[in-house]
């Protein structure tokens, strides 16, 4: 006779957002400030208590027109309450990093179609969410990707997130 399968552990408390701006940017074929817009609305949406937190690559960031340059910028320095933050990550430095560690430390959601294979150590206990852009739709997928801590990936149903 078969023993059922112990239940899985459930993921922790979400705390806050952080989006690989770099990723968004690249998921679609609207300009970069619009693709961040999308998703960043919807996280305004899904969850509007957690704070929201936007690493771009400083490479990913020169490759936008002078005026969306400026709008990050801009963004980067605007910390009005409610607003999503914004950080542009040093040359020479890799986005991938700063946005698992501040999901770390931060308890975080990581919105990303990247599946950090390259940090397998940093995206331990890190919850990923992929999504598609297409158009002026973001949608996340269904399921996103719990690292858990004693090894292995779990898949967590979005709505057990929200």
């Amino acid at each position: 006779m078969r023993r059922p399968k112990p239940p899985l552990p459930e993921p922790p408390a979400l705390r806050a957002v952080v989006l690989d701006g770099a990723n968004v940017i690249a998921s679609g074929s609207r300009r970069a400030i619009e693709r961040l817009d999308l998703a960043t609305a919807w996280c305004a949406a899904w969850r509007p208590d957690l704070p929201v937190m936007v690493f771009v690559d400083w490479a990913t960031a020169r490759r936008c027109v002078p005026a969306q340059q400026d709008v990050l910028r801009a963004r980067c320095v605007d910390v009005t309450p409610g607003r999503p933050r914004y950080a542009v990550v040093p040359r020479e430095e890799f986005a991938d990093e700063h946005v698992l560690q501040f999901a770390r430390e931060h308890g975080a959601l990581v919105l990303s179609n990247d599946r950090f294979f390259d940090y397998e150590e940093l995206r331990t206990g890190v919850i990923t969410l992929q999504f598609t852009l297409a158009g002026e739709h973001f949608a996340p997928h269904e399921e996103a990707t719990w690292f858990r801590p004693s090894g292995g990936a779990q898949r967590v149903p979005l709505a057990e997130l929200a």
